[in-house]
């Protein structure tokens, strides 16, 4: 098999497949594939076991009739390619040799077997139809996601995986959870005839289950994929991704699902408060500047309209800043927030204002009693932002 390309073309689907190799092993997980298609084109592939990247190659012309796949190692290919000048290629399976050859001259790499390499078309023919997304709109949901999923997988595995349930995708580390609602306008009519539009979840019967280590791969597939749709497949062994352009991305589905959560979306929180993003961020950074690096304790206390932010200095002395308040409320007849004030965990905090979109960031409090005395004992703060369509919805628990 030989085929011939612009490096440049050759160069646009290889940037996608290799998200999907390794780098060390010496086998075909740290290989390109180059296969030639059913309808006469090119494609290139990927697979480390936990995630397989198929793109096809635009303007790929293939020959030859004794053999329909070979292999190059990604590393060595990827480096020839920064070498050559930007004319047209040829990659030409001879034997157990590839010999790849610029205008100037051919090096000889080696192929390995593609008939050991794990295939998924099987799997793909049988799940015909899937649901269509915006790829940066999933990307936004999954790297929300992303910072909250458990990295204890050997011991606590359902923790370990993102997914879709009751509507919405959940992730938690016991820490704090994230919700994210993906959301399209319906028109529907009220009891009185009248036409109205609601919003309802956009992948409302969706399933989509994803380990917390194959994230950062989905993320890097979706942000090459820019403004077009991606369509979501789901089949019971793994999950596609399929572009517009053919590219396909194939992920494992983790066996352990995610637990039950009985969590209301929409709550009316007893307290709130609103912060300035901005003014927000400024604080907790320089307080951390002065706490021990172990040190994840970051206090709040209300003082009439300002809110007292505090942690524990290097000298173990605390250091203080006072933030005003751009709204605030409370429920008089509600367990009141504690005296001494509460504190979170501000690397949560930090991670999550770090995608915030809204310049003001609305704080909803909920203390907690104990049952047999009936005083405060723990709680959280609730954030939530929608974001165009969508809503993220983030809770973060006080630390005790």
């Amino acid at each position: 098999m030989k085929i011939e390309v612009a490096k440049p073309d050759l160069e646009v689907a290889l940037q996608v497949v290799a998200i999907g190799t390794s780098s060390t092993g010496g086998d075909l997980t740290t290989h390109y594939v180059f296969r030639q298609r059913e309808d006469g084109g090119v494609e290139a592939l990927s697979n480390n076991h936990r995630v397989g990247i198929a793109m096809p190659i635009q303007a790929c012309k293939a020959s030859g009739s004794d053999d329909t796949a070979f292999t190059v190692e990604a590393a060595r290919l990827n480096k020839w390619l920064a070498a050559v000048e930007d004319a047209v290629l040829t990659l030409e399976h001879e034997g157990g040799d590839v010999k790849a050859t610029s205008p100037k001259g051919f090096v000889m790499f080696q192929s390995l077997d593609p008939s050991t390499f794990n295939y998924w078309d099987d799997a793909l023919a049988e799940v015909e139809e899937g649901k269509t997304v915006k790829a940066k709109r999933l990307q936004a949901a999954l790297g929300h996601a992303k910072l909250f999923v458990s990295d204890k997988d050997t011991t606590n595995a359902k923790l370990a995986v993102t997914e879709i349930t009751n509507e919405s995708l959940y992730a938690t580390d016991k820490g704090a959870l994230a919700i994210v609602t993906l959301r399209r306008s319906e028109e529907t009519t009220d009891e009185e005839g009248e036409k109205v539009i609601k919003m309802v979840p956009e992948m409302a019967d969706s399933n989509l289950r994803i380990h917390g280590k194959d994230l950062a791969q989905v993320l890097a597939f979706l942000s090459q994929s820019g403004d077009e749709s991606i369509e979501v497949r789901e089949h019971k062994k793994c999950l596609f991704l399929v572009r517009h352009d053919g590219g396909v991305m194939s992920v494992g589905r983790p066996i352990h699902a995610f637990p039950e959560l009985s969590l209301d979306k929409e709550p009316a929180d007893p307290h709130m408060w609103e912060f300035r993003k901005d003014d927000l961020v400024s604080a907790i950074k320089a307080l951390v500047a002065s706490a021990s690096k172990e040190d994840r304790r970051l206090m709040f206390k209300e003082n009439g309209n300002m809110v007292a932010l505090s942690m524990t200095s290097t000298s173990g002395k605390k250091s203080t800043l006072q933030l005003e308040l751009q709204d605030q409320s409370s429920d008089k007849e509600a367990l009141p927030l504690p005296k001494e004030g509460f504190a979170l965990a501000y690397p949560y905090l930090l991670n999550l204002l770090g995608q915030w979109k809204s310049e003001l960031v609305r704080f909803g409090m909920s203390p907690q009693a104990d049952k047999e005395t009936g005083n405060v004992k723990g709680g959280w703060v609730r954030l939530i932002e929608d974001r165009e369509e969508d809503q993220y919805l983030s809770l973060l628990v006080w630390l005790v």
